[in-house]
């Protein structure tokens, strides 16, 4: 797994040939958010540059996953994410899904990492359990009574 440094020096360095296209938002840094690893999934986090911002995802060496440029699908509790696979001399295979393309609506580096932080919080929520529906319990409560009383249910 490549470390958070080596993938920010990675999109710096690709930053300088995209330096001065109109999707690039000049106040906006190259940054890697949330960057762990999870159990049975690989590493993710969120990746911020000044042309897009991207969940990045590195899956584990031993998974099977189809060709470079194919898409592959991110099983997460809190939902399913497809992703586009990449493979870099440097990163290894990878893979991303868009998450905001172009960044001219952040007027800064803290409104995109805000951004940021709350897909993290997002993608890594455990779903919560469905309640029981309060009008089913009652009902059955009430059909329990009744035949405790002798009457019909």
């Amino acid at each position: 797994m490549p470390s958070r440094e080596a993938i920010e020096a990675y999109y710096r360095a690709v930053g300088t040939r995209m330096a001065g296209l109109p999707v690039c938002n000049p106040a906006l840094a190259v940054e890697l958010l949330g960057w762990r690893a999870v159990e049975g999934v690989g590493a993710l986090g969120v990746l911020i540059t000044p042309w897009c911002m991207n969940l990045f995802w590195q899956p584990p060496a031993e998974a099977e996953l189809p060709a470079k440029g194919a898409r592959a699908v991110l099983s997460l509790p809190s939902g399913d994410y497809e992703c586009t696979l990449h493979e870099d001399e440097s990163l290894g295979r990878y893979a991303s899904a868009s998450l905001c393309s172009p960044m001219q609506d952040f007027p800064g580096q803290a409104e995109a990492r805000a951004m940021a932080e709350e897909v993290l919080r997002l993608i890594f929520a455990e779903p919560e359990p469905e309640p029981e529906a309060p009008q089913a319990a009652a009902l059955s409560r009430r059909a329990l009574f009744r035949r405790a009383l002798g009457g019909a249910s």
